[in-house]
């Protein structure tokens, strides 16, 4: 394959070193933001730098069956912060790493979701702050689907389970979501390795 002149020179593109982990907890049935979790790290290593949490108040019920799968309660969200509060806090650790400005995530637009809610709330949230993630997001489940396609498996689709085909255990709580991000974290750093020539 031939490369083109921008391949061939080392200086016209920077390997991102940095990236964040993204994954979020939802209301149902409204599908509300309830809590963000983030890891943000050096995914050529697998060294996290900084985690970040918080949960995000609401002005509905929490589903009850949201309280059992998560484990989230009442409580944890009437002490937790607004959405605008923590987007901000999650986007100052994305930005003082200097983060790749697409986010990891496990199946889907965990920051398109964020950016949506915030807009519905205020439209022009975006016009004072800027949105701290790209357009996109690297979605580590379709990746690792496609590598298990590429080697004649099965498809599979769980976290826990797709971390124990490489060896390694789901640290923390299942939909918890800092313990999702860190874990995908962990995912994506390993399947990096095996994808490597």
């Amino acid at each position: 394959m031939q490369l083109s002149q921008n391949e061939t020179n080392v200086d016209a593109y920077e390997v991102p070193a940095i990236f964040t982990s993204l994954d979020l907890e939802l209301n149902q049935p409204s599908g509300k933001i309830i809590q963000i979790g983030a890891a943000v790290g050096r995914l050529m290593t697998g060294d996290i730098l900084e985690t970040f949490s918080c949960f995000i108040k609401i002005d509905e019920p929490l589903d009850e069956q949201i309280i059992k799968l998560t484990g989230i309660t009442e409580f944890d969200l009437a002490s937790g912060l607004s959405l605008e509060e923590g987007y901000l806090q999650l986007a100052s650790i994305h930005i003082k790493h200097k983060a790749f400005m697409n986010p990891i995530v496990w199946g889907g637009g965990d920051s398109l979701a964020i950016r949506h809610e915030l807009e519905s709330r205020d439209p022009d949230f975006f016009k004072e702050h800027n949105f701290c993630f790209g357009r996109r997001w690297i979605d580590i489940k379709t990746i690792y689907q496609m590598y298990r396609f590429a080697n004649g498996l099965k498809m599979q689709s769980g976290l826990s389970k797709s971390l124990g085909r490489f060896g390694l255990q789901f640290k923390g709580k299942k939909h918890n979501a800092l313990d999702d991000a860190v874990n995908t974290f962990r995912l994506a750093s390993k399947l990096l390795e095996r994808l490597k020539d």
